[in-house]
């Protein structure tokens, strides 16, 4: 991992100075050798001194230890590329729309990475969602860079008909003011032929829009930089106003379509549903502080209608006093246990919303949900000790309905994970997590090509996938944690109360980035 992850911050160095050496002269792996070589043991010593705050935590885990640093080998083992960018290669009429894109392409390049080394498409975005806690904690100019990418991609269109294989429908490669599933094929010209995917047209998949608005406010709060929320506000606007079309009864929940849209593409969801239904309120509610910071007095009264509408709805339809039901529909499957059903919840506590005045899901009823799933999909599956499955039927037995919802799917135990810490429900969390690293490293024995998906016979499916670089944001929970608990009123004798620093933009990234 450090001889990768070093290798990649060199390969940007040697690309950047062309003075020395550049790439046209056929000489660039000797300087990179070189450079490499007079600083490893800087490097070595720096990456120690950023390790050392977690290896020597007596109060986690070994394991966690382990999974924390070594999944970070597909940022280096995924395919990778880190490209210069020239700046006259940027279309004008659309760099002008986001006027921080070409000084931030300009700086810090153009970074992909695959899906997984089977699944050969860069920056899949739905999978991102989950993945880009690692890139935005470690190397935050790196993910708003691949932000402003998938912001000029939105606002870009490719009206090519082509048949897409599970519906068999014609339908254009890529529609404007929607979120790209992906950067396009490293076989073909990623960034400017996107959407390589073929199974479904995401135009009309339901998590993509959603999940561009959400880590939008998350790099924002995270990284404080005002200029990138200002360039994404608009294409966040216009992303959302596509994304309103999915609600056919205008009660300000959307619907999903009936069959598989959104990034579980082979479990059909049907009208209102826990995960897309719970993506939606929690980024119609991060539309509304940005609404706030960005002085867009209308806009925010807009989609604080919309809310207070989604938030009633969502309740009424899905929650049964346990969890939120997978659908609303009248299939059998629909009253089944999601272990993603909380993912909303997930980025608007990542965010520092959810709670108090922004509380979105109530909480009681969020933790409930996440004490039933570790109850049915964690506990009662697989003895316990192979994480959460995600979809489990009430009575539990596991959902076997679709050939996703009877799998594990190893990022989004771990984004579970992290919700359940942000939660409280701290042990819960950390139980759950160790399930899929002691299948996966000790008994798979799949060390450093995590799979996306297992199942209990020991059946697994894409080795070395993008999504589990998610245990990221479990880390990210237990900081949050930390500094709330930091940020108590404490009694001094002699002086009253006394605060603690508040934890906000940027203090996220304290003691925890290699930079």
């Amino acid at each position: 991992v450090r001889k990768k992850t070093g290798s990649g911050i060199v390969y940007r160095v040697a690309m950047h100075n062309k003075e020395e050496s550049g790439p046209q002269d056929g000489d660039a792996a000797p300087a990179l050798s070189h450079y490499a070589l007079c600083r490893y043991a800087e490097w070595e010593e720096r990456i120690s001194a950023w390790q050392s705050p977690v290896l020597d935590d007596r109060s986690l885990p070994a394991w966690y230890k382990s999974a924390l640093f070594n999944e970070l080998y597909f940022l280096a083992d995924g395919g990778t590329v880190w490209l210069e960018v020239r700046e006259d290669s940027l279309p004008e009429e659309l760099g002008r729309n986001v006027c921080h894109l070409c000084p931030t392409l300009r700086d810090y390049g153009r970074f992909g990475y695959l899906e997984g080394q089977e699944y050969r498409m860069y920056n899949t975005y739905d999978v991102h969602f989950y993945a880009s806690f690692a890139l935005i904690m470690l190397w935050p100019k790196l993910e708003l860079s691949l932000q402003y990418d998938m912001a000029l991609a939105t606002l870009r269109e490719d009206l090519t008909q082509r048949r897409y294989l599970m519906s068999v429908v014609m339908a254009p490669v890529k529609r404007r003011n929607v979120i790209a599933h992906d950067i396009g094929d490293p076989d073909d010209e990623p960034w400017l032929q996107v959407n390589a995917y073929l199974i479904h047209d995401t135009a009309d998949w339901k998590d993509l829009n959603l999940k561009f608005v959400l880590q939008v406010y998350r790099d924002y709060y995270l990284t404080g930089d005002q200029n990138f929320l200002k360039d994404m506000w608009p294409v966040c606007l216009a992303v959302m106003e596509s994304e309103m079309k999915f609600d056919k009864d205008h009660d300000g929940l959307i619907e999903n379509g009936g069959y598989a849209d959104q990034t579980y593409d082979g479990w059909v969801t049907t009208g209102p549903s826990a995960y897309c239904g719970g993506l939606w309120p929690a980024a119609v509610a991060v539309m509304v502080q940005m609404a706030a910071l960005c002085g867009a007095q209308d806009i925010q009264d807009k989609f604080s209608s919309i809310l207070h509408r989604g938030q009633e709805a969502y309740e009424r339809l899905l929650w049964n006093g346990r969890y939120y039901n997978y659908d609303s529909s009248s299939q059998p499957q629909s009253r089944s246990v999601m272990s993603d059903q909380c993912a909303g919840q997930w980025f608007l506590k990542a965010c520092g919303l959810g709670e108090g005045e922004t509380e979105v899901f109530p909480t009681p009823h969020v933790v409930r949900a996440l004490q039933t799933i570790f109850e049915l999909n964690v506990q009662a599956f697989a003895g316990g000790v192979m994480g959460a499955v995600n979809g489990m039927q009430p009575h539990g037995v596991p959902d076997k309905s679709s050939v996703q919802s009877d799998e594990v799917w190893v990022g989004v135990v771990y984004g579970l994970a992290a919700t359940m810490i942000q939660e409280g429900l701290t042990w819960e969390g950390f139980q759950t997590a160790e399930g899929c690293y002691r299948t996966v490293w000790e008994r798979l024995g799949l060390a450093f090509q995590t799979p996306e998906a297992y199942c209990q016979q020991r059946v697994f499916r894409s080795l070395a996938y993008m999504r589990p670089l998610s245990i990221w944001a479990m880390q990210l929970a237990l900081q949050q944690q930390q500094h709330k608990k930091a940020s108590r009123p404490k009694v001094e004798q002699g002086t009253g109360l006394r605060i603690g620093s508040m934890f906000g933009p940027k203090e996220a990234m304290a003691n925890v980035s290699p930079e």
